[in-house]
């Protein structure tokens, strides 16, 4: 409960602080020319020395690690690690950095020119896929022999897509979710059926709760906040192609508007920042309630949760119907391939092998961001983690652990195939929350709001 919101606002920094002290390396790779075909193409011998770049802001140790094993197993090929300083004095330093590195990446790679491999996390993914400068890896995927399905979370990977196509090879992945006390629920003898519920089933399984039970509230979140939730991860739902232009459903966004509004008005929402008095009252953890949202993005993360909660449960979060059964996922540290890359195969075996280098992924720590694409990898995290029984926080806090507390988890991640994103560009969560302020203190009405925001996304869409 204690980490729930306000943790996403602190991931830049929290970011900043993982990261490596590595300073940046110029390097000017001379790329091929522009190529429609999906198969890696190269045109050297295995044998041949090679020397690739990779371009990365958040450069791990895990990924370190895993380029230093993949040149000593290859020695033919040099992998050189290009990044930059993601720290600084203050938050201004460490933006201007950012910025700076955005708009070299940008400028190189809508040359023609930069990297054989790039992280894609802080760069404009959908700038880069709609002018074919990234390597479609969907075909690779399927028809690569030495590409291994059966180890992968492919319910991930089958839909991290944008147009149709894979650009980019998640190597972590984090759960978009709802937490809640078990126990709690049960005693109301409520029926809950999340399988495939939308937030007006919610809504009518959180009245029963709220008449049979007696938790201070059935939901808490913040009414803005939730908004912006709710609109990225419905956000390839919500933007529809219009006489060859991108269009934000404004209907759809009033939609949630309402309903968040009903759900508040109604006491199935209570609002942290309204109700609760803000930050401060909300980490003091006084309220119980029977769902709280929760991105799932480690071990700790799942387990210092249910822990807190007495009784720990998933719970899928509400979504459309149209949406199809399954949970929400977001990604983390996606990797690509440089369609103008003139090493294209060999980047291919090293992104690979990053996924596949289960040793580094299982030995690392338990409390990292993200849980990896690799399914084998993340099976023996969860086995070490069991036969020790115990998890050790960040915080240097023991919890208990077993199997059966796991086994949950691994079947929730297997089962999320909504992909929340949005485009970075839109700065998409910052926007709506600061609009629907506006609505919900009653200062405009709900469609005044939507048609502002409606116009600000299309302009953004469009540009």
């Amino acid at each position: 409960m204690k980490k729930m919101i306000w943790m996403v606002v602190c991931v830049p920094l929290l970011l900043s602080a993982c990261s490596s002290n590595a300073g940046t390396k110029v390097a000017i790779n001379t790329p091929a020319s522009p190529s429609s075909v999906q198969q890696p193409t190269s045109g050297k011998a295995d044998t041949d020395p090679v020397k690739l770049t990779f371009s990365t802001y958040f450069l791990s140790d895990q990924v370190k690690t895993a380029v230093k094993k993949y040149e000593s197993l290859h020695p033919n090929v040099e992998v050189e690690l290009q990044t930059t300083l993601p720290y600084g004095k203050d938050l201004d330093e460490v933006m201007a950095l950012q910025e700076k590195y955005i708009t070299t990446m940008n400028t190189e790679i809508l040359a023609g020119k930069g990297p054989d491999l790039l992280e894609l996390d802080i760069l404009p993914q959908e700038s880069y896929t709609g002018k074919k400068l990234l390597l479609n890896l969907d075909e690779l995927v399927k028809s690569s022999p030495s590409f291994r399905k059966e180890n992968c979370f492919m319910n991930i990977l089958d839909n991290a897509k944008l147009d149709g196509g894979l650009y980019g090879i998640p190597l972590y992945f984090s759960l978009d979710a709802l937490q809640g006390d078990a126990a709690a629920i049960g005693n109301t003898g409520a029926a809950i059926d999340d399988s495939n519920w939308s937030w007006e089933d919610f809504i009518e399984t959180a009245k029963q709760l709220k008449q049979k039970g007696n938790a201070n509230a059935v939901f808490y979140s913040s009414q803005s906040y939730m908004l912006s939730e709710l609109t990225t991860e419905n956000f390839a739902q919500m933007v529809k192609q219009q006489k060859g232009k991108k269009v934000f459903n404004d209907t759809l966004f009033l939609s949630f508007m309402n309903r968040i509004k009903q759900m508040r008005d109604e006491g199935v929402l209570f609002d942290i920042e309204k109700d609760g008095g803000g930050r401060e009252s909300f980490s003091k953890g006084d309220l119980h309630a029977y769902f709280y949202d929760a991105r799932i993005d480690s071990f700790e993360n799942y387990v210092y949760n249910a822990s807190i909660e007495g009784v720990p449960a998933l719970y899928t979060k509400p979504h459309p119907h149209e949406n199809g059964p399954g949970g929400y996922f977001t990604t983390l540290g996606t990797v690509s391939i440089n369609a103008n890359s003139a090493h294209q195969q060999a980047a291919w075996d090293l992104l690979q092998f990053l996924m596949d280098d289960e040793d580094a992924s299982a030995s690392s720590s338990t409390v990292i961001r993200g849980f990896p694409i690799n399914q084998k990898a993340y099976d023996l995290q969860a086995q070490q983690l069991a036969e020790a029984g115990k998890l050790v926080t960040e915080g240097q806090e023991e919890i208990s652990v077993n199997k059966a507390m796991l086994d949950p988890l691994k079947s929730t991640l297997s089962s999320a195939v909504h992909w929340n994103h949005a485009p970075l560009s839109l700065d998409l969560e910052q926007m709506i929350y600061k609009e629907s302020q506006f609505f919900f203190s009653g200062q405009k009405s709900a469609e005044a709001v939507a048609k502002l925001v409606q116009n600000k996304v299309n302009v953004m869409l469009n540009e």
